[in-house]
């Protein structure tokens, strides 16, 4: 990996600083990650993972599973000035370990899908979905 010797990795959610959490979706253009819910959203997610560089978080992953068959892969984002130096790539090793399931789906943008399709993922036809847009934020 090319990333420094100072990041690490952790694998649940203590100490993780929200705020910082929500400035990387920000700075990556994840929509829809706002408040109080980003941080319910990964403690409630059956796998987290989240890198720091010393002391700053600079990327996160979550996933939900059943621990049968199947699971989802939620929310891998990675700060810009971290991307393409492998943490990305290790965040999606460290998930997909922790998810003992024949089936593990995700939502990816096009632009983003040659570096799933690198870690093994494939279009699968019979996906749906169904979204309410209402729900994407708490109500104030």
């Amino acid at each position: 990996m090319n990333y420094p010797d100072t990041v690490h990795f952790q694998f649940d959610s203590q100490g993780v600083d929200w705020q910082l959490l929500l400035r990387l979706f920000k700075a990556t253009n994840m929509g829809g990650r706002e408040g109080d819910k980003v941080r319910r959203a990964f403690e409630k997610s059956n796998v987290v993972c989240f890198a720091k560089d010393r002391l700053q978080l600079i990327a996160a992953a979550r996933a939900l599973t059943d621990g049968e068959y199947h699971a989802t892969i939620y929310d891998l984002v990675v700060d810009p000035n971290y991307q393409r130096q492998g943490i990305g790539t290790r965040l999606m090793t460290e998930l997909l370990g922790r998810l003992p399931v024949w089936r593990v789906l995700l939502v990816a943008d096009p632009k983003v899908q040659p570096f799933y399709r690198r870690l093994g993922f494939d279009t699968y036809d019979d996906v749906m979905a169904r979204c309410d847009r209402s729900k994407l934020f708490d109500r104030t």
